[in-house]
């Protein structure tokens, strides 16, 4: 393995820096992805156990609305000519807990305001105020962001922007408790029904922007819900194959421990080596640190990752504009293979929010993630169970069934733990939820033929997250901030693709990130004295 040169290299292969790659490689680049794992995808994956296939980490994928920015990003990749969307059959279903009545959200716009409307019939002027408040600040958003902002659009659009963009100011403080507040006062089941998958987004209702909720909640109601046959895995490989079609590589098994600068601080390469916790192919050449050089080095990883493979002098300015930003939450999840469909126990629905018995106000979700502060007691935590079994997934089709119970976790509840205490205290956890699960669907328990439980430490570890913050930063209120998020960093030729550059968190965020970091990083090529071609390999500084 000699060193190469590249148009550009990233670190990391989730879906931001994928994306990024991809768009780039498009453009007739030559990109490197180097990844540390031994599979592409960060926690856009399916890996096999016990002749199990699991899904690691996509349950529903959004973005598909003709208000959304993806559908622009996906085209312009052709992915549609690589994976097969599944459309979701139902929104959720909520439960709440030891009751046999579920609760359900159907797919579409017009279906999901019927439902509730049917559910609630006294909170009819909130709820139609409330689909209502969503389309308007998803068209604000969508038109301001799409907008041709020009010195003459600034001049004619600046003095009117409060009423040209009124939802988008009105609700820009706003948290998503503010707003249920405002519209239904104190009636919790309504919110906890039209909000049962908070948990997507974040542990803290009083704390989310009602911006960012209007926008990833409006697009599953307008262009619903999907998840990609054969696996999030099939995404991902798909978007590494765009990138090796166009002359570039992906490596595996291989860390990325510095970030290599030229004399004028500008990007200039990477240097990485062999992981050699991964894997059991030990060639000793592999085992020598390995340079590769490009002018353009995206990072899919948190800032705080990126910032240890600087140079010590640069590591300050890199940090400055992500210091003090909250991080999003973690999870944990419980992979669930059974032998018989759990349909047969009264699962209806893909995917359940089940609401334990202690939650009262929609505020206590917050409360779910200090549930396993302790061992288990008498207090569980919410959880979303999804039935992989009720889509066409082409996973599992041996008698099989998959299904991942999944909620939100908290970095403190396991990080002081030694490795003894940590895998005892997982697993009295794994047996609680297992045993909560068969309350819920009577039976189910006893078809269990595979069980294995990440937490928020699992995060920390395999995605390189801090604390396992799954989603990037948090989301929270004000949404739009004078120092928003940028894929752009202090050091010339590095750019941030990964949910942390992002507005948003999860699949859709991580890939929007991408594509606005390829965007910034063509920009910033084209204002380049020269072209971005280097012909010797320089030596670090």
């Amino acid at each position: 393995m000699s060193n190469q040169h590249y148009d550009a290299i990233v670190i990391g292969s989730g879906l931001g820096g994928l994306t990024a790659g991809a768009l780039y490689a498009q453009q007739g680049k030559r990109v490197l992805v180097i990844e540390r794992h031994d599979k592409f995808g960060g926690a856009a994956t399916v890996y096999n156990r016990k002749h199990l296939d699991i899904e690691v980490g996509l349950h529903e994928l959004c973005g598909f609305g003709h208000l959304d920015l993806l559908p622009q990003v996906w085209h312009q990749l052709k992915l549609d000519k690589r994976v097969e969307r599944l459309p979701v059959p139902t929104f959720f279903a909520v439960k709440k807990s030891g009751s046999p009545q579920q609760q359900v959200m159907p797919e579409g716009w017009n279906e999901a305001k019927a439902a509730a409307l049917r559910l609630f019939p006294t909170q009819k002027r909130g709820i139609l105020r409330y689909f209502q408040i969503l389309h308007e600040i998803r068209s604000n958003i969508f038109n301001f962001v799409n907008a041709k902002k020009t010195k003459w659009w600034w001049l004619r659009n600046g003095p009117i922007m409060p009423l040209k963009f009124r939802a988008m100011f009105k609700y820009n403080k706003m948290t998503v408790s503010q707003l249920f507040q405002d519209l239904f006062g104190d009636d919790e089941d309504i919110k906890f029904y039209l909000a049962a998958n908070i948990g997507y987004y974040s542990d803290r209702p009083q704390e989310l922007s009602a911006l960012f909720y209007a926008i990833a909640q409006g697009s599953y109601h307008e262009g619903g819900g999907y998840y990609i046959k054969g696996g999030s895995q099939k995404l991902s490989d798909a978007l590494v194959d765009i990138i090796k079609e166009n002359g570039g590589e992906a490596l595996i098994r291989r860390t990325v421990t510095e970030i290599l600068l030229d004399e004028h601080g500008r990007v200039q390469g990477v240097t990485h080596e062999k992981n050699l916790t991964i894997g059991k192919r030990r060639d000793p050449k592999d085992k020598l640190p390995r340079s590769d050089y490009a002018p353009l080095v995206f990072g899919n990883a948190a800032p705080n990752i990126l910032q240890a493979m600087l140079p010590k002098d640069k590591q300050a300015a890199f940090m400055q504009p992500y210091e003090g930003r909250p991080l999003s939450p973690a999870l944990w999840v419980l992979f669930v293979g059974m032998d018989r469909d759990p349909r047969e126990f009264g699962v209806t629905d893909y995917a359940t929010f089940v609401i334990p018995e202690h939650c009262k106000n929609f505020n206590d979700y917050a409360n779910f993630k200090t549930a396993f502060a302790e061992l288990p007691g008498q207090t569980m935590p919410g959880y979303v169970f999804t039935d992989y079994s009720k889509l066409d997934t082409g996973l599992n089709t041996k008698s099989r069934h998959f299904a991942v119970l999944c909620g939100i976790d908290d970095m403190d509840n396991w990080q002081h733990l030694s490795e003894e205490d940590y895998y005892a205290k997982k697993a009295a956890w794994e047996k609680a939820l297992l045993n909560d699960l068969d309350r819920q669907f009577p039976g189910l328990g006893q078809h269990i033929v595979f069980h294995e439980m990440g937490t928020a430490r699992t995060m920390n570890e395999y995605l390189n997250t801090p604390s396992g913050a799954t989603y990037g930063f948090a989301q929270n209120a004000p949404f739009i901030q004078s120092k928003p998020p940028t894929t752009r960093t202090s050091v010339p030729g590095l750019f941030l693709a990964s949910a942390f550059g992002s507005h948003g968190g999860g699949f859709v965020g991580a890939i929007l990130s991408g594509a606005n970091a390829a965007k910034q990083a063509q920009k910033w090529e084209a204002r380049q004295p020269s072209p971005a071609t280097i012909t010797a390999a320089p030596q670090a500084v």
